[in-house]
């Protein structure tokens, strides 16, 4: 019954906060209100349907996804976010009788509480100060929409343990993991053997014993009273395991990488028994020492379904703590945009980074952005990626295998050597996850690369029109990305990070030439060669074409620049965007320039 009470007592909580009413204003509204309880994978509302009421989360987690209008059933749904307890849905369908612009799916088991529109017309027209409330909320809710607020790693608060075999290296984890998250909060850790010891109304349960009700009460109980609630599962497909994926926000498979990939018998029966559950599941692979390169990822991936993967080696322990930090909502992702010469700022800020202590835990990019980002994800020292990108864009001179101008101004030859020669990996094996993107350039749709062979992939973002061929991918001709996403940043937020840096190096300013029109050829050689004649400040024929990329996109790249929680713009227009041989100088002002501004970013933060 304290259970019960405690759930009647959150329900309560949650209408109060929402509508900032007090105790006795809440009265007449939670006579109202109907309880729905969904189970992991219940669709809550469809795309279409009537809206008809409100809903308030007060316990679990449901996710929001669209299908673009025309798409056939068998397109996948576009992700746009997480509904966390506190969170409403249909209130914009509520003031306005509009259909339901998204699908709404419980990804654990949830309770949620619904108004009706007659039910709050109603209540409104007593109480008008509702109306005003409501509508408040969905001004919120309409601003985060478009700010673009993070919501892939809010509030993870269960977190389901799931190791694929029973070893020394995963029961390690499992205990280094709780420990690493009490420095974030309070953890309450439940195997199906300890729960009496942790104050359960059932002592234990064997291993083929259902979860009764009276567990299930006082788990909800818990989820209330910590942080957050682990539920250890044993390498075996039962009841306990199956109602901890159910109740969890997050799903870890842990696997010892030294062991065989091939799925596991009880996984499969698992599979097929949680065939319906929404939760996002991470694979955490435990690797040997980082002097090992790590390979064998795709075998892992392969064998079964994951949103996420990471690594965990075993001689690093900020590993562990970037796990602890997804889970706590303090994991950080870096997006650096595309820029050519002036993306070597990049390395600059990853040594201001390195040296304030900030951890990254995702790294995302285009073009430029993609390949240095592969250095930061390859978790090389500040040191080692600013010697090995001299050694590749200023001694290796990459773009100057130049050809006869049919596709391109160089034939891209250098580069693919120099890539392979530097980044010889796959995306899946770096140390930390990492994406990029491209173009395909009949149809201008977008490619996430997330596997596969890195430096191919890094050609593709890095074909920057006219300067460098195309790629070809699976027989498509592939351009830069920054064609039409040159900062990333709105797919970093699908990721389970819970603030994003972004660096941009792209030119805000606007620029006068000092003569009234463009001057001839001939002028220009003359002023370039001769003395005492005009000399003319004109763009190269490289840099005009990739400012005009750089164009094409600068409007996205403002809006999603106001969705990063922290955007860097260090001042390198005065580099010429094909200035390689200022490398140590631009590197030195993306520094300088992003030191100071981790400075305040952090002191802004502890205050």
């Amino acid at each position: 019954m304290k259970a019960l009470a405690s759930m009647d007592d959150r329900i309560r909580g949650t209408v109060e906060t929402y509508f900032g009413i007090r105790s006795e204003e809440a009265e007449p509204l939670l006579h109202e209100l109907e309880t729905i309880h969904l189970s992991g994978g219940d669709w809550l509302i469809r795309q279409g349907d009537e809206g008809d009421a409100l809903y308030l989360l007060v316990q679990g987690r449901l996710q929001a996804v669209v299908k673009s209008q025309g798409a056939g059933d068998e397109a996948e749904p576009k992700f746009l976010g997480e509904i966390v307890p506190g969170d409403s849905v249909g209130e914009v369908s509520l003031l306005t009788g509009q259909s339901r612009s998204a699908s709404i799916q419980a990804i654990r088991d949830s309770i949620l509480v619904k108004i009706d529109r007659a039910s709050f017309e109603r209540l409104a027209s007593q109480h008008p100060a509702l109306l005003m409330r409501l509508a408040g909320n969905v001004a919120s809710v309409l601003h985060k929409s478009t700010t673009g607020a993070p919501t892939a790693a809010r509030n993870l608060s269960t977190i389901a343990l799931l190791p694929l075999d029973d070893t020394p290296r995963t029961r390690d984890f499992c205990r280094d993991l709780e420990l690493e998250l009490k420095s974030h909060g309070s953890v309450l850790i439940l195997a199906a053997e300890n729960l009496g010891n942790k104050g359960a109304p059932v002592e234990r349960l064997a291993a083929d014993e259902q979860v009764p009700d009276a567990l299930r009460l006082w788990l909800s109980d818990q989820e209330s009273r910590n942080s957050f609630v682990l539920f250890q599962c044993p390498p075996a497909n039962t009841p306990w395991s199956r109602f901890a994926r159910r109740q969890s926000d997050l799903v870890l498979f842990i696997a010892d990488a030294s062991l065989s990939p091939s799925p596991r018998q009880w996984e499969q029966e698992m599979a097929g028994a949680c065939s319906t559950a929404a939760a996002r599941r991470m694979l955490v692979l435990l690797q040997a020492p980082s002097s090992m390169v790590i390979g064998n990822t795709t075998a892992w991936q392969d064998a079964r379904q994951h949103d996420f993967h990471i690594h965990v080696r075993e001689d690093r322990p900020d590993d562990i703590s970037r796990v602890a930090r997804i889970i706590s909502g303090k994991a950080i992702g870096l997006v650096l945009a595309a820029g050519a010469a002036r993306g070597f700022a990049h390395i600059g800020v990853y040594g201001a980074l390195k040296e304030a202590g900030i951890a990254i835990d995702w790294v995302g990019g285009t073009s430029i952005g993609a390949i240095m980002g592969s250095c930061m994800a390859a978790d090389w020292s500040y040191e080692k990626s600013c010697d090995i990108a001299r050694k590749a864009f200023v001694a290796g001179k990459p773009f100057s295998d130049f050809t006869i101008p049919l596709m391109s101004l160089a034939r891209g030859r250098r580069m693919e050597r120099l890539l392979e020669q530097y980044l010889d990996f796959r995306i899946e094996d770096l140390p930390i996850p990492f994406f990029c993107v491209s173009c395909n350039l009949d149809n201008g749709t977008l490619n996430l690369h997330e596997r596969g062979y890195l430096p191919d992939a890094l050609r593709a973002s890095a074909a920057m029109t006219g300067i460098i061929p195309p790629a070809v991918i699976d027989r498509r001709l592939i351009v830069d990305g920054s064609v039409i996403n040159s900062m990333p940043i709105d797919i970093m937020q699908q990721k389970p990070v819970a603030s994003i840096i972004a660096v941009n190096v792209a030119s805000q300013k606007e620029y006068r030439v000092d003569y009234e029109s463009l001057p001839s050829p001939w002028a220009v050689l003359r002023g370039r060669y001769l003395p005492f004649t005009q000399k003319y400040r004109v763009p190269a024929l490289s840099t005009v074409m990739l400012k005009a990329t750089e164009l094409g996109t600068i409007a996205h790249v403002n809006e999603m620049g106001k969705q990063a929680d922290l955007l860097l713009n260090p001042p390198v227009r005065k580099f010429g965007m094909t200035e390689v041989k200022a490398f140590d100088q631009i590197v030195e002002t993306g520094y300088a320039y992003a030191k100071e501004q981790l400075a305040a970013w952090m002191d802004q933060r502890r205050g």
